[in-house]
This record gives C-alpha cells, sequence and structure tokens, in this order.
C-alpha cells in the first residue's frame, strides 16, 4: 500500500467558536465556512487541512490519509477486503471531504482513519488573519498525530507496518532497561520524518498531539506570544526533538488534545536511513509546564 500523506484531520466539536477562534488567532489558519456548515482551516492551496465539525463530544473523529491516484485507491481498498478489515463507503466525498472518494476503517486499536484520493481545491493562496507566513506541507502532508495504541500495541504494530507498509522512522523508549513506555514513530511514502505515531495508552480524545510545522524559528516566537495573548494554556517549554530535529512547543487545544507548533524538522531520504531508538524525547527544553 502506498499511502502519501496524512492529508487532513477531521475533529469533533460540541460549537465551532471555539476552534474558528483558536485555529484563526493561535494557529494562524485561515478560517472558512464548508459547504455543509463545518469550519475549514486552511493551512496551504488545498480547501483544508483541518475540519472542524459539530460532535457532542470534544475529540479527534478520524486521520485522512492520502494516496496518489484513483488506481492506488482501489488497489489499497481491494487490500483491506483481502485482508477482511471492514470498510465503508465514504458520504458523499465531494461534499463532505472535497475528494473524489474515500473510505473508512479502523486499526486495531478502535481509531478512526480514512483513505482518500483527488483532493478538489480551487487552489485560492492561503492567507493568515495573523500574518504566518505559510505552513510546511506539500508532499510531506499536514503533519503528524500521536495516536493511542491502548493495549493493542503489538496489533498496531502488525498493522501500520506489515499491513499499511508504513516504514518505521525510529523508537522511543524511556525505560531502557525494560523497554517500557515505548513509542513507536512511523513514516508515510514522504519526506517527513513521521507522521504517525502511537504509543500503549488510552485517550478520551482520541489523540495525544498533533503537529503542525511553520517556516521559521521567529514563526514558533510569534505563535508563542499569540498563546499568551490568547490565554491558551502552555503544555512544553520550547524544545529540539531527538528523532526529527523539531524546535516547537506545545499548547492545549480545544479538543483536549495538544498541538505541537514547530520549525526546522528533518526531511529524510529513506533509502539512506537507519532505524534506531532514542531513551530521551529531547535535545533540549519541551519540559512541561505548570
Amino acid at each position: 500500500m502506498d499511502i502519501r500523506e496524512l492529508g487532513y484531520v477531521v475533529v469533533g466539536a460540541p460549537k465551532l467558536d471555539a476552534w474558528r477562534e483558536y485555529g484563526a488567532e493561535v494557529l494562524g489558519m485561515m478560517p472558512l465556512d464548508s459547504p455543509n456548515g463545518e469550519l475549514y482551516l486552511k493551512m496551504d492551496r488545498r480547501a483544508y487541512r483541518l475540519m472542524v465539525v459539530e460532535h457532542e463530544q470534544d475529540k479527534l473523529l478520524c486521520a485522512g490519509w492520502l494516496v496518489a491516484s484513483e488506481q492506488e485507491w482501489l488497489a489499497a481498498r481491494k487490500e483491506f477486503e483481502d485482508r477482511g478489515v471492514s470498510v465503508q463507503a465514504g458520504s458523499d466525498p465531494r461534499r463532505t471531504r472535497q475528494l473524489q472518494d474515500y473510505f473508512e476503517f479502523e486499526d486495531p486499536a478502535g481509531n478512526r482513519h480514512e483513505i482518500g484520493w483527488g483532493p478538489i481545491s480551487d487552489f485560492k493562496p492561503f492567507v493568515s488573519p495573523v500574518g504566518v507566513p505559510s505552513f510546511i506541507t506539500g508532499d510531506q502532508g499536514l503533519g503528524h498525530v500521536v495516536l493511542p495504541a491502548n493495549d493493542k500495541f503489538e496489533d498496531m504494530v502488525s498493522f501500520w507496518v506489515d499491513f499499511m507498509q508504513f516504514g518505521v522512522s525510529d523508537l522511543l523508549h524511556t525505560d531502557p532497561v525494560t523497554g517500557s513506555n515505548k513509542v513507536l514513530f512511523l513514516h508515510a511514502n514522504n519526506p517527513r520524518q513521521h507522521s504517525l505515531v502511537f504509543a500503549p495508552m488510552e485517550n478520551p480524545v482520541g489523540c495525544f498531539h498533533m503537529m503542525v510545522q511553520v517556516p521559521s524559528i521567529d514563526d514558533v516566537g510569534y505563535a508563542l506570544d499569540r498563546v499568551a495573548a490568547q490565554g491558551v494554556r502552555l503544555a512544553t517549554s520550547l524544545g529540539k526533538h531527538v528523532n526529527d530535529h523539531m524546535i516547537s512547543f506545545y499548547m492545549d487545544s480545544p479538543a483536549g488534545f495538544r498541538v505541537e507548533y514547530g520549525t526546522g524538522g528533518l526531511e529524510k531520504d529513506w533509502d539512506r536511513n537507519v532505524v534506531f531508538e532514542t531513551t530521551e524525547g529531547s535535545f533540549w527544553g519541551h519540559h512541561p509546564v505548570e
């Protein structure tokens, strides 16, 4: 299976206004109203990268993965059928997702996902309401998501690595003696160091954090100022990660999961990659903020 990118995420919220303000005034994304009344948060020339829909609970509803063509999408759907994984056809894909088509499925831990092809867009430029020049997307996709594996960690490894054919980027074991507290970082078929991460823990909102990337450290600094000005809770200090060298901070979002806001992430040549394990997540920083 050839998954090219994390194309989008769909977030549920009882009211859209909190995400409209947070997405625009803190993240610096461009809010737009969708044809169905959902909230689009635009990051580039795509119609959206984050979609917020009315839902009884604040949570991540699904991660949307894209393949390159209809042929790749049909092949992926057949692989699901051959493996006996239940899939559900997407509902009115052009209207609800701005895609040619998509299907839905659950991974072994119960996380919801979609696989689609052919994003539809008028390619109007991204204009941030607070002056963010751009987000790093393109062939690297939206960024990454960190999802709960619950008690299905080994099943998740088999599903995402053996079946979905995501590559292993690296591992994090914060207890090197026992190998516990393990976190697995996976990449799709693009240069971003990781697009999907999971850990053997539960999470009531379906996501530990998602990451978005901006061009420069100044853009990260301006975002820190906006966090303070808007009264958003800062979850960690600024820091630099060991695996992807991202310089970033973490903040709370209206959905209850965190958003990592960073710059400087590695772009990998996977033919020359060596999988490694770390016992520390960061070279420096990323200290919890009380």
